[in-house]
């Protein structure tokens, strides 16, 4: 009997003991890869490709028709509002002036012989020695002699806004391109372009930005209709960056169609001509006042139905779905603007193994 008891004691402990151990080892907790959250500042928001076009264009073209005598700009330089470019012969528009002064005057002396005959017979009138219809007369032949000496007037005012016309000079600074006419050609009004004067100091860079980034910065105050707070940089073809920065002076109105984006135009100062228009060029676009965002590993971010959501591994060990809201890529991390705060610590590792409430056995990721 005490052999039997002894057996089935034995036979107890081990019956009692293996559900233990059997529960020590499914309890054992997974081994989860965390990161923290790092808090970043970005500098550079986004890049594009820009455009560089001039602020003013204008097309030099004759008014008057006539010979060209003289050309007095250098092709390609520099040349201020007011310049005189070229010179149309004169001689015909000069002698059109003279024409008109000759009739003026001539008008002028008619006018003041019937103003002294109206006042003659005025003076008859009141004595009774002419008729009412004498004196109206003389009133009228006044009128036509007055408004004779306003015709030539503006006839002279035409003549001599003609013969301005053989000078052409230039309505804005900037650079002029190649002469399209020489001198010794006839021109005219139809001759079409004969240069044209291209405004350089400021200038304009246009570059298209995408709708989502334009409605996120537009969201946060930095873009408005005409004007922004963000700060462009310009980095030229040859790698060097633009030593100066511009400012958005331009949103478009409209989004492209074809490429969900949206024109925006900034104004740099271009004193020693570095930009050309028509040249392409690197836009950076940062905000200086942009605060410190929550960023972490894409591997950390998952997606289901719900949106964006991370699992977040607590103090205590315990794991918690986070959902997120993400920002722009900055290098490899991904920026989180909601539902990440500086010291949390994400899970980027074994992820697929763990769930809501799980308690696991964090091990932090190797710094890169």
């Amino acid at each position: 009997m005490k052999a039997v008891k002894v057996t089935l004691a034995m036979a107890v402990g081990l019956a009692g003991g293996l559900p233990a151990a059997a529960q020590d080892s499914g309890s054992a907790a997974q081994k989860v890869t965390v990161a923290k959250v790092q808090m970043i500042t970005p500098n550079n928001r986004s890049r594009y490709v820009g455009r560089v076009e001039a602020t003013k264009t204008v097309d030099i073209v004759a008014r008057v028709e006539g010979y060209l005598t003289e050309r007095k700009f250098t092709e390609g330089g520099f040349v201020k509002q007011g310049d005189l470019l070229y010179v149309i012969e004169k001689d015909l528009y000069q002698a059109s002036v003279d024409q008109s002064k000759a009739t003026l005057q001539g008008a002028q002396a008619t006018l003041t012989n019937s103003q002294i005959e109206l006042e003659r017979q005025r003076q008859l009138l009141a004595k009774g020695d002419v008729s009412q219809a004498t004196y109206d007369s003389a009133k009228a032949t006044m009128d036509v002699d007055q408004a004779n000496v306003g015709e030539a007037q503006a006839n002279l005012e035409t003549a001599d806004i003609n013969l301005s016309y053989t000078d052409i000079n230039s309505p804005i600074d900037g650079r002029i391109s190649k002469t399209n006419v020489n001198v010794g050609n006839l021109v005219d009004s139809n001759t079409g372009t004969l240069a044209t004067v291209t405004s350089v100091d400021p200038i304009y860079v246009s570059f298209y930005m995408g709708e989502k980034d334009l409605i996120k910065d537009r969201e946060a105050g930095l873009i408005g209709n005409d004007s922004s707070t963000l700060q462009v940089s310009l980095t030229l073809t040859d790698g060097t960056k633009y030593p100066s920065e511009g400012k958005i002076s331009y949103v478009g109105t409209s989004v492209e169609e074809g490429s969900d984006s949206i024109e925006l135009r900034a104004t740099f100062d271009n004193p020693k001509n570095i930009l050309i228009p028509g040249q392409f060029v690197n836009v950076s676009v940062r905000n200086d006042d942009q605060t410190a965002v929550a960023a972490i590993p894409q591997a950390a971010i998952q997606l289901d139905s719900k949106g964006h959501y991370v699992y977040v591994v607590g103090a205590d060990n315990k794991v918690e779905r986070r959902d997120v809201v993400l920002g722009r890529q900055s290098g490899t991390l991904w920026e989180v603007t909601s539902g990440l705060k500086d010291g949390d610590q994400v899970g980027v590792q074994g992820l697929q193994r763990i769930g809501p409430d799980m308690t696991v056995d964090p091990v932090e990721a190797a710094k890169s």
